[in-house]
């Protein structure tokens, strides 16, 4: 018999929790200003590309 999507979702859940409360599982670094800096200066990047793809200026 097929398992429902909620008892996959349970399921995954579970083992990912078990997962993270090892005593040996690593958390990753938090972000800080310099991630955001560049996050934002990636966006605008991506905004500027599409303003000249949309001019005609990039084709």
């Amino acid at each position: 018999m097929e398992k429902s999507i909620e008892e996959l979702i349970y399921e995954e859940t579970d083992v990912r929790l078990k997962e993270m409360g090892a005593p040996d599982y690593k958390f990753p670094k938090q972000f800080n200003k310099t991630d955001v800096i560049g996050i934002v200066a990636l966006i605008f990047i991506c905004l500027i590309l599409i303003v000249l793809c949309m001019t005609g200026v990039i084709s």
